[in-house]
């Protein structure tokens, strides 16, 4: 459990630097930084709805076997 936290906080923080890096700024000016974090939040929003839409659709499936099975009936004839 440990190395799945310390995975998310190396996948966070590379982002963000990617963010900073994308975008040319530099964070320690004021109107730089706020740009920063509505790009961040936004990447935050977004990934946060896709996982969403994800899980939704992987609960949603039909994950067990159809009724019949290679030949034999479901009730058992």
């Amino acid at each position: 459990m440990k190395l799945l936290g310390l995975i998310m906080i190396k996948f966070f923080l590379i982002s963000a630097l990617f963010i900073i890096s994308n975008g040319n700024l530099h964070v320690r000016d004021s109107q730089e930084r706020a740009i920063f974090i509505d790009a961040y939040s936004g990447w935050v929003k977004n990934i946060f709805n896709q996982s969403t839409e994800i899980v939704g659709y992987v609960v949603d499936s039909e994950w067990l076997p159809n009724r019949e099975i290679e030949g034999i009936a479901a009730d058992g004839s």
